[in-house]
């Protein structure tokens, strides 16, 4: 199976071919809409980091920030920053060089005046997507894809359909040499053991099982007990009872394939395979690590209830244009309502029309369209752009 993508210098494939200018501090995020305004293939990347956060808060973002200049699906980089900023937008721009790709850098201090450097962050941000607009597709096979899958609004059918049918694409896309990672690791709870025993090394398994303890550790700081908060109203709603329900059907959604290893948020993965990502829940922060990681496209498999109403992602903005989202539901139940806010509708196997290979067969089909095509599916049809959101556990000074 092929589809047809942008050649990058570094081996990479991506399926969108778009131009980023990303921010080195939070206050500097007005830089990269006002360096977009207009272009065609621009994509302004302002994000909530200060000079405020320590530790492996710093490193983390870091990490991120690096590793998203390298998503294939970036012709090239335009770095903007003060000069004085913690995250040192130099440091970054000498970081994010080894991914062979168009970069360059602006700051504040080195223009000397804010319209300044506007114009040649603009002018910048022109000449890269003019020369991006010049490439052409080409073919390349299914398993130089690297694939992240996440879930949402959950209920009982995310973990009898949704979730499978993600889980038997991504076993597809690895036996043909691909990657796919998924993450959230407040919903391995209860099942990480699980998980443990599908890891290749005892590294790995021992990995899964720290980050997993570490997290409910860091729930239990709080005063609070995770089976107090999951799952949600809207979990319960859908007809899960504990976090230990929850958490099995969630795990599905990763196939069977053996796991790989255990990837820090942002980390790229060492090889092919399937990957394990420690990170949030939460869409806009988990997207942000999976584009890092290096994730051409995502799979969002959500339940049904009011979540499924939703136009965009549940708890994300509409529109994150560096990683595409193909959205699924199984859920029968309201389908004439949320049909339209689907990228493929699979509750077929929930009514009896489909088995879940056949099902599986038709996201893999999408998949490969998604991947061929420009601006598919329906969360890049969304206009409204949200600064990047990056996880932080320590305090903000």
């Amino acid at each position: 199976m092929e589809f047809k993508g942008y050649r990058r210098r570094d081996g990479g494939v991506g399926i969108r071919n778009l131009v980023a200018v990303i921010a080195s501090a939070g206050c500097i995020n007005e830089i990269p809409s006002l360096a977009c305004q207009g272009i065609p293939g621009a994509v302004p990347m302002g994000h909530n980091l200060s000079c405020s956060h320590l530790g492996e808060d710093l490193q983390r973002s870091v990490r991120a920030i690096v590793n998203l200049c390298g998503n294939p699906n970036l012709y090239g980089v335009v770095l903007v920053g003060m000069g004085c900023e913690q995250m040192a937008a130099e440091d970054l721009y000498d970081r994010a060089s080894r991914f062979e790709k168009p970069l360059e850098l602006f700051t504040l201090q080195n223009e000397g005046d804010w319209d300044k450097l506007v114009q040649s962050a603009r002018e910048a941000t022109g000449r890269m997507a003019r020369r991006a607009a010049e490439l052409k597709r080409e073919e390349a096979k299914l398993g130089e894809l690297t694939m992240g899958i996440k879930c949402g609004g959950s209920d009982t059918t995310s973990g009898l359909v949704s979730n499978p049918v993600a889980g038997f694409a991504a076993d597809r896309l690895i036996r043909a040499n691909g990657t796919v990672i998924f993450t959230e690791t407040p919903e391995i709870l209860g099942a990480e053991h699980v998980l443990a025993k599908r890891t290749t090394t005892r590294e790995a398994a021992d990995t899964l099982l720290q980050v997993a303890d570490r997290t409910e550790k860091r729930i239990n700081a709080m005063g609070v007990d995770l089976r107090g908060s999951e799952p949600t109203p809207a979990n319960m709603q859908g007809g899960l009872t504990t976090i230990e329900e929850k958490s099995l059907g969630a795990i599905i959604k990763g196939g069977t394939a053996p796991i790989r290893g255990v990837l820090q948020f942002g980390e790229r993965p060492s090889g092919r395979g399937l990957f394990f990502m420690d990170g949030p829940a939460r869409t806009a922060e988990l997207m942000v690590g999976m584009a890092a990681a290096g994730c051409q496209l995502m799979i969002f498999s959500s339940g049904g209830g009011l979540p499924a109403l939703l136009p965009m992602l549940p708890a994300a903005p509409a529109r994150f244009p560096v990683l595409p989202v193909i959205k699924m539901s199984g859920n029968p139940a309201g389908s004439e309502k949320f049909r339209g806010h689907l990228d493929i509708y699979v509750g077929t196997v929930a009514e009896g029309k489909e088995t879940i290979p056949q099902a599986g067969e038709r996201l893999l089909e999408k998949i490969l369209r998604v991947a061929s095509e420009d601006g598919q599916t329906i969360t890049e049809k969304g206009t409204y752009v949200e600064p990047l959101l990056f996880p932080i556990d320590g305090p903000a000074l």
